[in-house]
C-alpha cells in the first residue's frame, strides 16, 4: 500500500464520483479505478459499492476513511516537522539579555554546537528595553527579569542563582573571605542598575535590604551589570547580583547568608512568533536551565 492509494481513496470517498475524483487528482478515470481496485485487493474487503449510476462507501470503507485521514495528517505532520528542523539549522537570531555575556557562554556554546549555521547577534539591554525591542521586532528573544505585563509577549520563568554580594577586591569584607550577612552592608554605598530599565531586579534588591531593616544608600546608578562591576572595582560602592560563576577583574563575589529573596529570570518572545530558529533556541535554553543555573 502506497500513500497515493490513500489519497486516491479519500478523493473518491469525498466526491463519490469517479470522473470528479479523477479530475481533482489530475489523472484519467481508468488509472483511478485500477488504483482503487488494487487497494481493495490489498485490504481484502470491498470499500465502495459502485454501479453505473452511483458510488457509495461500504461500512468497511467508512471505517477505513477515518484511519486514512489520520494517516494523511501524520504524513503532513512529519513533513512539517522535517521542514521546520531544516529551517531551524539556518538563519539569524537577535538576542537581548541582561546581566553579563559570560553567564550565557555555556548556553551559547551548546546552541552553537547544535546549530553551527545560525548567526547570533547579542545585545545587552535592560528588561524594559527588551520588551520594547520585542514589540518592534528588533530582537527575537529576550533574557530578562520579570515581571512583564505585555499580553503579546510570553515569558517562561526560571530561578536565577541566589543573590550574592559584589565587593571591591580590597574591601575588608572581601579580605575576610567569609559569607556576608545583608546587615553587614547597612552602611555601605550601593551601585545598582536603575529601576526604569529593570524594575524586577531593582525591587528585589531594595526588598532584600528593607527586610533586613535598612534602605540601601544608592549613590551610583548605571545601565548594565558590567558597568556595575567596573564601578565596584573602582571603589565606588558595593552591589548585589545573582551569585554568578564568573571572574571579573578587581571584583570579588561573596555568598549572602540568610537571604530569602531569589531573583526570577525569564526568557521572553512574541506570542505570534513562528520562527523555527527562535524556537530552536528556546528549546535549547529550557533544556539548559533545567540542569544548570546561570
Amino acid at each position: 500500500m502506497e500513500l497515493r492509494h490513500i489519497r486516491y481513496f479519500t478523493a473518491l470517498a469525498e466526491e463519490l464520483n469517479f470522473s470528479r475524483a479523477a479530475e481533482r487528482l489530475h489523472i484519467a478515470q481508468p488509472p483511478l479505478s485500477r488504483q482503487i481496485q488494487q487497494l481493495e485487493e490489498e485490504v481484502g474487503v470491498l470499500l465502495f459499492y459502485r454501479n453505473k449510476h452511483r458510488v457509495e462507501l461500504t461500512n468497511a470503507g467508512k471505517a477505513f476513511l477515518e484511519k486514512a485521514y489520520q494517516m494523511i495528517d501524520l504524513v503532513k505532520e512529519a513533513s512539517d516537522t522535517a521542514r521546520m528542523a531544516a529551517r531551524a539549522e539556518h538563519g539569524k537570531l537577535m538576542i537581548g539579555f541582561t546581566g553579563t555575556v559570560e553567564s550565557l557562554l555555556p548556553l551559547l556554546s551548546i546552541y552553537r554546537e547544535r546549530y553551527p549555521h545560525v548567526n547570533m547577534n547579542l545585545q545587552l539591554m535592560g528588561t524594559t528595553s527588551q520588551v520594547t525591542a520585542l514589540q518592534e521586532k528588533r530582537i527575537d528573544v529576550g533574557i530578562l527579569t520579570p515581571p512583564v505585563t505585555n499580553e503579546d509577549i510570553i515569558v517562561k520563568k526560571f530561578l536565577n542563582p541566589p543573590f550574592g554580594v559584589v565587593l571591591p577586591e580590597d574591601h575588608p569584607l572581601a579580605v575576610q573571605g567569609r559569607p556576608i550577612a545583608i546587615t553587614d552592608l547597612a552602611e555601605e554605598s550601593f551601585v545598582i542598575t536603575p529601576r526604569a530599565i529593570g524594575p524586577g531586579f531593582y525591587d528585589s534588591v531594595t526588598k532584600l535590604c528593607n527586610d533586613a531593616g535598612f534602605s540601601p544608600k544608592i549613590t551610583v546608578e548605571t545601565h548594565d551589570l558590567p558597568s556595575v562591576y567596573a564601578l565596584v572595582s573602582a571603589g565606588m560602592g558595593v552591589s548585589i547580583s545573582p551569585l554568578l560563576r564568573i571572574q571579573v577583574k578587581g571584583v570579588v563575589f561573596r555568598e549572602l547568608i540568610d537571604c530569602k529573596v531569589q531573583l526570577e529570570g525569564g526568557i521572553a518572545y512574541r506570542r505570534d512568533e513562528k520562527s523555527e530558529v527562535m524556537h530552536s533556541f528556546l528549546e535549547t535554553f529550557l533544556e539548559y536551565i533545567s540542569s544548570e543555573s546561570f
